[in-house]
Parts: C-alpha cells; sequence; structure tokens
C-alpha cells in the first residue's frame, strides 16, 4: 500500500532525486563482479577501456539537443563513473583510496544531480500527464493539459521550433496565438519573436517558432537591381526576412504558376518607414525592362518622388492631379484590356510587350486617403485593373473603413504592413490567420523603422507572420541604377487613352533642375479649383457623349506614339456645356447666392424622400455656369460646416457621409 513502510520505500527508491544516489551505490558490485570475471584478463580491460570511451562519447552525442551546461555534467559524469569501473576491475576494488575516491566522489556527483533537477523542475509532477516537464512554457502560459511536445524541439542558430500536440476540444491554433504574449513574457523576448504555425493537414497540430535575437536591428544597405534589364515578372526584392533569406514580391500574374496579379495595400504610422519601403520596391521595378509606373503624392510628393521623377512616365504632386490620373486610368484600363483581348491575351504576359509593345503598369498612389476623403472612386480601378496588366499600391497610414472603403480594401490582394499604432490597426491591415499566427506589428510602431510583414501571392505562407525589414536605401543609390536602367514608352494604346491630361503632364529629365519644375511649391486654391473644374468638364463631357453613342475618340493608329501630337478635333464635333439657351451670358453668383441654392437643393432632396446626402449628389450642379457656380473642392466644406451646426444635417459613421434633417421653423 501506498501508506505502508514498504510502500513508502518502494516511492522513495522511485523518486528520481535518488536515483543517481542508487547509480553511485551500484559501482561497489559491479567493480566486484568485473574484477571477479576479467581482473586477470588483459584483452577485457582493453575492451572495458574500449567500452567506456564509448559510452562516454555516446553521451555527448545524444546531449546536441540540450543546452551547453547539461551537456557537459551528463559527459563528464558517464566518463567518471566508467573510469572507476575499468580502475577497480584491473585493480582491488576494496583498495581503501578506491572506495574513498567513490564515497566522497559519488557523493559530490550524486548530489550536483540532485542540485540540477531542484532548479530545473518540480519532481513530484506527475509524469502521466500530456506536456512536457522540460518546457514551462507549455506548463505555465499554454497548461500542459492542453498542449504537449510531439518530440524533442529542433535546435538551429537563433531559432528553435517545437511541433505541438493540441489537446482537441481544448485549444485551438487560434487561442494558442493569443497567448504569444504571455509566452513572450515567460520567455523574456519580444512577442515578433515568436510565432504559431497551424498545420495545414491537422487542425490538432502547430509549430511554435521562437525567434530569440533579433537579427534585423541594423540595417542591411540596398544590394543595387536584383534584375536589371530583365522582365518586371521575376521577383522584386524588397529586403531581407530575420533569418538572412530574401524578401521577394511578384506585381504580374504568372499562369504557369497559378500566380495571380495584385494590387497591395501598404500600411504604417508616420515614420514606420512605409514610403521607404515601397520606394526599393520601385527602384527594382523601373530597373525592368518592360513595366512604366504612374505615381501620386499630393503630400510629400517631391520628397518621395524626387530620384523617380525621371523615370515615371506621370508623376503628379497634387490632389487635382491625382484625380485626373485617376479618372484617366478609367479609360486606360479599357482601353489595354480591349487590346489584350483581341490579341488573344487572358493576362499580361512579357510575350504581349513583344508583340503589342505594352508595358506593365504598376500606379504608386500614396496618401491615398485624402483621395478617398475627397470622394475620388478607385473600386472600379482595383476592381478591373488587373486583368488589363495593371497593379496598384494604395499606401495610407491606417486602413480604416474611415480611410478607404471596404470594396476597394477588399480587391487588396497583397500586403505590406509597416509598423502601425495599436491593435486595431493591426487587425485591419492584416488577415486573421496571419494575426494568429503570431505577427505583431503594433509592437514597433515608428520605433523600428523598416519592419514589416509582407502577405502577396506567390509568397510563402509560412512567411507571412515572419518580421522582414525593407533595405536602406539613399536617393544617390536610386539615381544611380535608374541612370543605366531602360526607360520604355507608353505603348500607343495607353497614350491615346489617356488622353489630355495624360498629354499635357509634366515631363522631367534627368538634367532638368529642381527648381524649375512646373508645379509651384505653393499652390493657391483656385489653382486646385481650375483644374478640378477642367475635370470635371471633361467627365460631363464623355458622360454626354457616351449617351449622344459619339465615341470619345477614334481607335488607336499603332504607328502613334505618346511623344505624336494629337491632331484637332473638326469643328462639327466640338461640344460646348454650360451655356445657357439662346446664347445669353451666365452670372457668376456670389457666396450667399451659392449657398442658397445649396440649400435649396438640400430641401428638394427632402421633397424626394433622401434622407443620405453627399457630395456626389451634387455633381450633377456644381461646376461654373451651373446651378451651384462652385466645384465640388467648395461644396465638401460647406456640407461639414451644416453638419457642424446640427440643422441641417447631421455626420454618420462614414465620412463625407451626412444624414438629412428636418430644420426648425424659426420662431416668429
Amino acid at each position: 500500500m501506498a501508506d505502508s513502510p514498504k510502500g513508502d520505500l518502494w516511492k522513495a527508491a522511485k523518486h528520481p532525486r535518488t536515483r543517481p544516489w542508487l547509480a553511485v551505490a551500484a559501482e561497489l558490485p559491479a567493480s566486484f563482479a568485473a574484477h571477479a570475471a576479467w581482473g586477470d584478463s588483459p584483452p577485457a580491460a582493453m575492451g572495458l577501456t574500449l567500452a567506456a570511451g564509448v559510452l562516454t562519447a555516446a553521451t555527448w552525442w545524444a546531449g546536441a539537443g540540450t543546452n551547453a551546461a547539461r551537456r557537459l555534467h551528463a559527459t563528464v559524469s558517464t566518463g567518471v563513473a566508467t573510469s572507476y569501473l575499468v580502475v577497480t576491475t584491473v585493480t582491488d576494488p576494496l583498495d581503501p583510496t578506491l572506495l574513498s575516491t567513490l564515497v566522497i566522489g559519488g557523493a559530490v556527483a550524486a548530489g550536483s544531480w540532485n542540485v540540477r533537477q531542484a532548479l530545473r523542475v518540480n519532481p513530484d509532477a506527475k509524469t502521466g500527464e500530456k506536456g512536457s516537464s522540460e518546457t514551462g512554457v507549455l506548463v505555465k502560459a499554454i497548461g500542459n493539459a492542453r498542449a504537449s511536445l510531439r518530440k524533442a524541439p529542433q535546435v538551429e542558430p537563433n531559432k528553435v521550433t517545437a511541433e505541438l500536440q493540441l489537446t482537441g476540444g481544448d485549444v485551438t491554433t487560434d487561442e494558442l496565438g493569443n497567448r504569444i504574449k504571455h509566452i513572450a513574457g515567460e520567455l523574456g523576448v519580444s512577442p515578433t519573436s515568436i510565432r504559431v504555425i497551424p498545420d495545414p493537414d491537422r487542425a490538432d497540430r502547430a509549430e511554435l517558432v521562437i525567434v530569440p535575437t533579433d537579427m534585423l536591428k541594423q540595417p542591411t544597405d540596398w544590394p543595387g537591381p536584383s534584375a536589371l534589364g530583365g522582365s518586371i515578372t521575376e521577383p522584386v526584392v524588397v529586403g531581407v526576412y530575420e533569418d538572412g533569406a530574401d524578401a521577394v514580391l511578384w506585381f504580374p500574374a504568372d499562369p504557369d504558376s497559378g500566380r495571380n496579379a495584385t494590387h497591395f495595400l501598404t500600411a504604417g504610422m508616420n515614420g514606420s518607414g512605409k514610403s521607404a519601403g515601397v520606394s526599393v520596391a520601385m527602384a527594382e521595378a523601373l530597373t525592368r525592362r518592360d513595366v512604366i509606373v504612374w505615381a501620386v503624392d499630393p503630400s510629400k510628393g517631391m520628397q518621395t518622388f524626387a530620384p523617380f521623377l525621371p523615370h515615371l512616365d506621370w508623376a503628379e504632386m497634387t490632389l487635382s492631379g491625382g484625380e485626373a490620373m485617376i479618372d484617366a486610368l478609367t479609360r486606360v484600363i479599357t482601353a489595354r484590356a480591349n487590346a489584350l483581348g483581341k490579341a488573344g491575351f487572358k493576362n499580361w504576359t512579357p510575350e504581349a510587350f513583344r508583340q503589342l509593345a505594352m508595358p506593365y503598369m504598376i500606379v504608386w498612389i500614396e496618401e491615398a486617403a485624402k483621395f478617398f476623403r475627397e470622394g475620388t472612386e478607385m473600386e472600379g480601378l482595383v476592381m478591373e485593373a488587373r486583368s488589363a496588366g495593371i497593379s496598384v499600391i494604395i499606401s495610407l497610414q491606417r486602413p480604416s473603413s474611415t480611410s478607404m472603403p471596404t470594396d476597394v480594401r477588399e480587391q487588396l490582394g497583397g500586403a505590406f504592413i509597416f509598423g502601425v499604432k495599436g491593435s486595431t490597426t493591426a487587425d485591419m491591415a492584416l488577415p486573421d490567420d496571419v494575426r494568429d499566427a503570431g505577427a505583431r506589428p503594433e509592437a514597433w510602431e515608428n520605433r523600428r523603422p523598416g519592419y514589416a510583414y509582407l502577405i502577396a501571392p506567390g509568397v510563402d505562407e509560412e512567411r507571412y507572420p515572419t518580421p522582414l525589414r525593407t533595405h536602406r536605401i539613399e536617393d544617390d543609390d536610386i539615381t544611380g541604377a535608374l541612370a543605366i536602367a531602360p526607360r520604355p514608352p507608353a505603348d500607343p494604346v495607353t497614350a491615346a487613352a489617356a488622353g489630355e491630361a495624360y498629354a499635357n503632364r509634366t515631363r522631367y529629365q534627368p538634367d532638368t533642375p529642381l527648381t524649375s519644375f512646373k508645379e509651384n511649391p505653393v499652390r493657391e486654391e483656385d489653382d486646385e479649383e481650375a483644374e478640378r473644374d477642367a475635370l470635371l468638364d471633361r467627365q460631363v463631357e464623355r458622360a454626354v457623349m457616351e449617351a449622344a453613342g459619339i465615341t470619345d475618340a477614334p481607335a488607336p493608329d499603332p504607328g502613334i506614339t505618346g511623344e505624336r501630337e494629337i491632331p484637332p478635333v473638326p469643328a462639327d464635333q466640338v461640344w460646348t456645356f454650360g451655356q445657357p439657351p439662346g446664347g445669353q451670358e451666365t452670372r457668376e453668383l456670389t457666396a450667399e447666392e451659392a449657398f442658397a441654392e445649396l440649400l435649396a437643393l438640400l430641401d428638394e432632396f427632402r421633397r424626394q424622400g433622401r434622407t443620405i446626402v453627399g457630395p456626389k449628389d451634387f455633381q450633377p450642379y456644381w461646376g461654373r455656369g451651373n446651378r451651384l457656380d462652385r466645384s465640388r473642392a467648395w461644396i465638401s466644406p460647406r456640407l461639414g460646416e451644416l453638419a457642424d451646426e446640427g440643422a441641417h444635417l447631421a455626420e454618420t459613421d462614414e465620412p463625407g457621409v451626412y444624414r438629412l434633417l428636418d430644420p426648425e421653423p424659426a420662431a416668429a
């Protein structure tokens, strides 16, 4: 029985701390038996010596998966014990010196193992439970009844991989991911150094990967173009992962591998290295022979684009210019898709470039939230552009529903996520499974510029939660690389479809001084309004011509290039809009009159039964000579002011959309 003296003695004999003492005591009868059997046999003595050496070496080999101190302790203990057995076999086991050595040395050896066991683990823990007494992470942070090691952890330089068996119904890989902070706290490492990788074939298995030392602290300089003069279908190298492997992405589709063309969401707070990281990708792309880039940044245009300007096919640094570019893209997509389809291409390929001289297009939109706040529509752009050989990079600080429409975000198949402010933003930016696997960009914020996660077609999914750091790139690096890179022009189809805004774009040359740019450092509000009015006129003209069945332009002549002048429009095809009947002249409305017209329109909307309004609802009425005689740039702030007053409009959860109120009549 367990509580009898015999049971207590048996329990004490099996106790882990008793075993080292039993091993020392066993030396004495073993030495007597060996001396009696082989004490006078030189060959036996040689065999025992060889066996002792082999057993000692085997102990060292078997300890490869443990820490250095434990391995050394076990090897020395084995060597001393076997050496004592060999000596007593060929001499006298009852020699006082040998007996004293056994008693004193054996006590020290057994005691040292007791100390190690006491400091390592509680020996009274039940060994029958699922779990590992060697892994405090599982016992404390997870619970040894919920997960256990399937085999010994794989130890590599700066990386430990533990294969876990999850108890069915007790814990899932998602829940395990939620415990990462607790595991990191127990190990004393950063949460970003721990990842949980689910087994794609077994929901009850996962890998726990721990990278204790951050190998990305020192940035790596951009080594230069990875494929100078190559095709954009080759991988674009943007940085290095924490294990030193290259971080690469792709823009076009690859039918052979099943990879789709993709758009990218790039997100990160101020100072996270977002723009610099995309600059690495753009520098790589612009060294390829079959790609052109259109780019817009209404906030830091010159700071971001300066070294790229001579090599960008179209660059804009104002909101109005960006809107004109996005407007032109709607026609470019249709024209390119039609041309590719007629030539038999389902997607853009290098062969399309060879046959049609049509390069792949990358549209780089920085500070995209500004365009979304102004109501610029990009849903059609991201939904239709990929098949036309166009990838869009939408870059902003926070991809919330208030910063970008969810319909746009759903179409962005790639994500390049830098440090963000808080877990809520991280949840918006990264897929749920990548978050569950341990991706924590909120841990970096803007303290580690260049750190990022990359999720994209073609990238190994196991890499999704693995941190990378983009290469450090300087303006001189970009200028030097692009100076020797090919500069393909836009194809005739793209150039013709882009229309007037593209033909009148600012063009930069490598020797153009920065001070001679057409764009003024300070722009007046009237300049922005004039450009937006011109854009609006073009949009209205296209709408009317489409309604009348008149094509916007003749089919492009294959001989036309982007440098050729567009022929003048015949007089009988010139349309004039906004003119009153009978050739009467229009009178410019004062600010008070325009505001009164705005209120009158709100009354009309109420009578129509509308409850929600926004700037788009006033599109038929804005523009010079129209009912409001003002541009959209004037309307948006007026609606905001009315919402602040709370009499006519009230704000909703969606920016730029307002609830229509019934104003109370003024007291008599």
